[in-house]
């Protein structure tokens, strides 16, 4: 992906810094103008044996890469959606916990390789939940959306849209 990306970039005559890695483990050595975490999974994966709580810390790791006007656009899943389609079940199998909002399952999915099962354990939050954890870290949450990848409007979230988006500026 971050191939394709250097490749727009390039094309529309765009200097960016593309960073590639854990930004639980991120430690920044200089500022940047804006982080952009788009791909409703991505912010909400969490590794098999890491905490969720441990995980959060990714925000704090972002707040201090930016610069002290810079901005921050997320999007995440949308934990409204899916706990509405959880069951007891779901949380009495361990398939779901309510109280660190983790869903933990296997999938199976079409890779280039064919075919594959896939463990995915995936954090969902909720929208006041976000506002709180970007304020403990220095970041102002200007707008939370909801929407879906390639939908996006500046709206009000729906309870069943896949995905919300929080755009927050540093200060």
């Amino acid at each position: 992906m971050l191939l394709e990306a250097k490749k727009m970039a390039s094309e529309a005559n765009v200097n960016v810094e593309w960073i590639h890695c854990d930004a639980v483990k991120y430690s920044p050595t200089k500022s940047f103008d804006a982080v952009i975490c788009l791909c409703e999974g991505a912010f909400g994966l969490v590794g098999r044996d890491e905490e969720p709580v441990e995980h959060d810390l990714a925000n704090k790791n972002i707040s201090d890469a930016l610069e002290p006007t810079g901005h921050f656009v997320l999007t995440t899943l949308n934990a409204y959606s899916k706990i509405r389609k959880l069951t007891q079940e779901n949380v009495d199998s361990g398939r779901f916990n309510p109280i660190t909002m983790v869903e933990h399952y296997m999938d199976e999915w079409d890779l280039p390789e064919g075919r594959k099962q896939v463990e995915v354990k995936e954090r969902r939050y909720l929208p006041f939940e976000l506002k709180q954890m970007f304020s403990q870290v220095g970041l102002k949450v200007e707008n939370i959306w909801g929407g879906t990848a390639g939908n996006w409007k500046r709206q009000n979230i729906s309870l069943d849209e896949i995905e919300i988006m929080v755009v927050a500026t540093k200060g």
